[in-house]
């Protein structure tokens, strides 16, 4: 891997984070003040759509371009990535797109590149009137909108979609973790997919945690120390700063 930038000794790169689909920004404010905690100057990105205007995810044109600003405009220094579900949808379409600097190295966090039941939903969903609210499964604290629309949902399934026509490998030292119960991502796939087109910079773990077996839609939460347990959360964090440091 090539990269313009030049990182001086000691210094950590900047970690942009990147939420995923209805997640407010609150939500990462735990991970955010971890890394923070061990020297990263920490940026997240606000997804199209989840700040004040909500009609920039109207559709996947108009909402990729925004996340392409926005990208743009946070990377002008070394940096290494942490991306969650659509997030992470979002910076693999980046990279293929731009021919700019790319991060040190990324992780992705139940990144929603293969899901349960696509052709299902793409087909339901065709049927329903854009602006058609769906309430929301997502807990509270961690959500944008107590409903998604029916055309923001679309803009997950094109930008998925697309990344599935590309067939291409992580472009970056990747490490991947999913739950396997994810209730959104379909893990088993996932992998399978991310190996058979990887190089030896790939690294895919699946974090068990059978406690949260009461809880649906908890399995694909990978950000968050409350679904995690205490001793999990911090192994967790730590295999991830490990593995950042890898390439600093």
């Amino acid at each position: 891997m090539t990269n313009s930038y030049n990182l001086s000794p000691n210094k950590h790169p900047k970690l942009v984070i990147i939420h995923g689909l209805n997640n407010n920004l609150s939500g990462f404010d735990p991970m955010k003040l971890h890394y923070e905690n061990l020297g990263f100057e920490c940026e997240t990105i606000v997804l199209p759509g989840h700040g004040e205007d909500r009609t920039e995810a109207r559709d996947f044109k108009t909402a990729f371009r925004y996340f392409d600003q926005r990208m743009k405009a946070a990377v002008v220094e070394p940096y290494v990535v942490i991306a969650f579900s659509q997030g992470a949808l979002y910076f693999q379409l980046w990279l293929e797109k731009n021919q700019g600097p790319k991060p040190l190295a990324q992780v992705l966090l139940a990144p929603a590149l293969f899901i349960h039941r696509y052709k299902m939903i793409e087909k339901v969903l065709k049927f329903l009137p854009s602006f058609l609210p769906i309430p929301s499964g997502s807990p509270r604290k961690i959500r944008r909108y107590p409903a998604l629309l029916v055309r923001e949902y679309r803009t997950l399934l094109e930008g998925i979609k697309t990344y599935q026509s590309l067939k291409v490998p992580f472009r970056v030292p990747t490490y991947v973790v999913i739950d396997p119960k994810d209730e959104l991502v379909a893990a088993e796939i996932l992998k399978k997919e991310a190996l058979a087109t990887q190089s030896s910079e790939l690294t895919v773990d699946f974090e068990e945690r059978g406690y949260l077996k009461n809880h649906i839609g908890h399995h694909h939460i990978l950000f968050h120390p409350e679904y995690f347990e205490k001793e999990q959360w911090v192994q967790f964090s730590g295999r991830i700063a490990t593995f950042l440091k890898k390439y600093y």
